[in-house]
């Protein structure tokens, strides 16, 4: 398809302002993704999911969509959006569940080769294993980096993973060279969403509600299921879940009062005697000790 080709950057803007009207009125939910730092192999792969998943995606100015937004809706829904919609970013437009749709794109992860001076967002390896590449001016540049090579077959093998930046630390010339040379691309980028917006509803969905730290919701989601069975025990609310528990517990606790009763049964009889015993055994080291 051709690229559309403006005269004006007014009818530009009008371009995208009815194209963004037209899209706000047949979806019911507005995304916003993060284009800062985006680069077009990862918005190619989005692009390419769209039809997929059934959502459109566009790029373009926050203050065209904004009016696009005040044009459909009002002027307070706008002003309410208005703080949000900031920044570089692509707009997500969708009658999926915007929650069910930002998990799958933030499973969207691309490889990017490292450039210099770059911090690591991880560790960054160098695996063991045959390089591929004949011996040559490279091998300096592995001792340079400290990773024991040989030579094997006409080729370079590194003896074992070398760790060539720790995470948090920044990425020298030299390792992006032989990254670049055996073909290992460290930097993992992912989609972020930002927000969502049901238009229907009128209701703002942050970053933090779309897409949430699942080890962090599954270990608290544990934890109150902890507490509640732990609670249900301590009040004797019986389930199926907490039915043996409390029996347990309802059994430890007649045990306990039965024995401080001195209230014999065929089930506490050989402890009895054993306090029977214990009780004479100290009786009788009190009478000594009286006597002498």
């Amino acid at each position: 398809m051709a690229r559309r080709v403006f005269r004006t950057k007014r009818e530009r803007k009008e371009f995208f302002r009815r194209l963004y009207e037209d899209l706000l009125r047949r979806h019911r939910y507005l995304m916003l993704v993060d284009a800062l730092g985006m680069r077009a192999k990862l918005v190619e792969r989005v692009r390419r999911m769209a039809e997929d998943l059934n959502y459109v995606i566009k790029g373009g100015k926050n203050g065209v969509l904004l009016k696009a937004i005040e044009n459909v809706y009002s002027s307070e829904v706008a002003a309410r959006l208005k703080p949000h919609i900031t920044g570089q970013n692509l707009f997500v437009f969708t009658n999926e569940d915007p929650v069910s749709l930002a998990l799958k794109l933030t499973e969207v992860e691309e490889s990017f080769p490292a450039s210099p001076g770059q911090i690591a967002p991880e560790d960054i390896v160098v695996p063991a294993g045959n390089t591929g590449i004949p011996p040559g001016p490279i091998i300096g540049l592995f001792s340079a980096l400290n990773i024991p090579t040989k030579i094997v077959g006409g080729t370079i093998h590194v003896m074992r993973d070398v760790v060539v930046v720790k995470k948090g630390e920044k990425i020298s010339l030299d390792v992006v060279n032989l990254l670049s040379k055996l073909g290992i691309e460290p930097i993992k980028k992912r989609v972020r969403v930002k927000l969502a917006y049901d238009f229907k509803d009128h209701v703002l969905i942050p970053e933090e509600l779309l897409v949430p730290n699942l080890e962090e919701l599954k270990s608290n989601v544990e934890e109150c299921a902890s507490r509640a069975f732990r609670l249900s025990i301590g009040i004797g609310y019986v389930t199926d879940k907490t039915a043996q528990a409390i029996i347990l517990l309802a059994a430890m606790r007649a045990r306990a009062l039965a024995l401080r009763a001195r209230f014999v049964t065929d089930r506490n009889l050989p402890e009895m005697l054993q306090l029977a015993a214990r009780i004479a055994s100290e009786l009788s080291r009190r009478v000594e000790a009286a006597g002498s």
